[in-house]
């Protein structure tokens, strides 16, 4: 049983290394993206991804907006996730 247990330990342990790895490849807090408008300026908080990425990164985000407010400062969440109450 223990010649199992080593791979899938690994390979835990490689997943809990890249998610906050990934997390901190992908985030930019207050990014400015150009919509078709050209007056109309959208910010983005992740490089790629869209709506699925905000999901996936969600608890990582309320940490690093806990431990670094500054860095988020100005920014906004349209995210159901933060604010649940319809417009």
């Amino acid at each position: 049983m223990k010649r199992h247990a080593a791979p899938i330990l690994a390979a835990l342990l490689l997943l809990l290394l890249l998610y906050p790895a990934s997390y901190l490849a992908m985030v930019t807090p207050g990014a400015q993206v150009n919509t078709v408008n050209p007056l109309d300026l959208e910010m983005r908080n992740y490089r790629v991804g869209g709506d699925l990425v905000e999901k996936i990164y969600f608890p990582l985000e309320l940490v690093d907006r806990r431990l670094f407010p500054n860095r988020w400062r100005g920014t906004y969440r349209k995210s159901r996730l933060f604010n649940p109450l319809p417009d």
